[in-house]
Formats: C-alpha cells, structure tokens, sequence
C-alpha cells in the first residue's frame, strides 16, 4: 500500500468538491448510522520504513460510538461510548479513561461518528483513481488537528482505506474489508467494563 500512497504525488489533482471521489463520500456518509470491517494497520517512520503492523476488527455507530478491538500482534481495545473514551491494554491489564471532548479534538475517527458535514470541518480535494479506489485530501479547518493530511479511499463497497499523515512525518495506513454499512450493531460493543484486576487510570 506504501506505494500506492507514494502515487499521490503523481495524481493531478481535480477540483474541490467536484467529481466520482465525493460522489462516493457523499454516497457513503449520506445517511450512515453504522459501519464495521476487518482492518489492516501498518505505521511507517520518516524513512518510509514500516515500524508497526497490527489487525483486528471496527465497529461504528452515529453518533459518537465506536470500538477499535485490535487483535494482533497485541490485544487491545479502544472504546468510545458517547460520553467516555477508554483504552484497555490486556497484557498489561490496564486501562485509560477520558472524557471523549478531551481525547479526540480533531482525531480522524470524527469524520465517520460525528453528524456534521465533512465540508464544514474539512477542505476537501479529489486526488483521482489508483488501483480502483479513489481517493481525497481532506485538510481540518480548525488549528488544532494533529494531523498534517488525511486522505480517505472508496470504492463501489465504501470506505476502503484511510492514510493519515502526522506532524513528525509518521504515517499510518488503514486497509478495510468485510465491510458493512447501516447493519445492526450490538450495543454492548460500545459499552466497556474493566474486567476484574484492571488498573485504571483517569478516575
């Protein structure tokens, strides 16, 4: 995938707001309730090198509900109930709890929770075809985004990929598949309780 983010320079980029990228957006995001998939997570270093590779699975429920349940190589688990973020490390039997207000600011996982119109927190330009998908360039319209680009790809199924690019030059490059839009969700996904022998920080 490395390569195929690499490719970006190389697209001409179409005009804002204006072509079968954003239909695509528009087509996806326009009445989402839920959404989960399989990922795939690779994290590369200012060498372009990979420095981290992890999987698992993501459930989304709108408003302000999600669950990363990372299953590989280490488990955790990153749930947000609407109210309370929580981070549970399992080896380390350990969790964090934040208000969600405090922890996510302008993190990416906004744009699929939250009910506003990425066009009102995001500048958005259409970067054109690769290997199927089409891909976008959103850039956060507030001063206090962590992340200096985040580009979003779809395909005729939705959301198939998500590159965000930090301020350190570290990139992280998120692959989806199975994925399922508008299907019921369990609930008890979004709820989480330390399990017995947690130490929890943030209380």
């Amino acid at each position: 995938m490395r390569k195929l983010l690499i490719s970006f320079a190389l697209m001409t980029p179409l005009s804002a707001l204006a072509g079968p990228g954003m239909d695509r957006l528009e087509a996806f995001t326009d009445g989402l309730k839920t959404f989960s998939a399989s990922f795939e997570q690779v994290v590369y270093g200012d060498n372009d090198q990979a420095v981290s590779r992890s999987g698992g699975t993501v459930a989304i429920k709108r408003p302000g509900q999600f669950v990363w349940d990372y299953r590989a190589p280490a488990k955790q688990l990153i749930v947000a109930d609407g109210e309370k973020l929580w981070v549970y490390d399992e080896d380390l039997k350990q969790a964090t709890v934040k208000p969600m207000d405090d922890s996510l600011g302008s993190a990416p996982i906004v744009m699929l929770t939250g009910d506003e119109p990425l066009e009102s927190q995001f500048t958005i330009e259409e970067l054109g075809n690769a290997e199927g998908i089409d891909w976008l360039e959103l850039t956060s319209k507030g001063e206090d985004s962590e992340f200096r680009s985040v580009y979003l790809g779809l395909n005729k199924d939705g959301l198939a990929a998500m590159s965000l690019q930090d301020s350190f030059g570290q990139e992280t490059q998120i692959r989806f598949s199975d994925v399922a839009r508008n299907q019921p969700v369990d609930d008890s996904l979004f709820r989480f309780t330390p399990p017995q022998g947690t130490d929890v920080l943030g209380e």
